[in-house]
């Protein structure tokens, strides 16, 4: 192989490897966020799940002809 096409071939790997490492980034961010997100979901049904133990359940109301 001629140096030329060996350059060319260590340049095109050099971006493929930079652009790898970007979505590598990426993709560890994302799952940062998911995380996130299941943590604040989770915070939320605790929360309703609380908020709901508080309420007045259907049999504590009586019926309107009473």
């Amino acid at each position: 192989m001629d140096s030329k096409r060996i350059e060319t071939l260590e340049v095109r790997m050099t971006h493929l490897e930079n652009y790898l490492d970007q979505l590598n980034e990426i993709i560890l961010e994302n799952n940062r966020l998911l995380e996130t997100m299941r943590m604040e979901q989770e915070s939320f049904r605790q929360q309703m799940r609380e908020v709901g133990d508080h309420l007045p359940g259907p049999d504590s109301a009586k019926p309107p002809h009473y």
